[in-house]
């Protein structure tokens, strides 16, 4: 059997998908990463890895490490 959609599961995997819950006990799906739909709406889906692309790339990765995104 061959597909060639990825699982929710999956995308969450790679995009490092985790849940933050409130004091109100409403959940939050938060990504280290774009899920695809919001790549798809950022303007960095260009059909290619531009250099804006790997500048926003550097910048996040930078801000994960700094601990400024979380």
């Amino acid at each position: 059997y061959f597909d060639d959609e990825l699982s929710e599961e999956e995308i969450d995997f790679i995009c490092g998908t985790y849940y933050i819950y409130d004091n109100a006990g409403n959940v939050g799906k938060i990504s280290w990463w774009p899920r695809p739909q919001a790549w798809a709406t950022s303007g960095l889906n260009v059909g290619f890895w531009s250099t804006r692309c790997e500048q926003w790339f550097q910048k996040r990765l930078d801000n994960i490490r700094d601990g400024v995104s979380r």
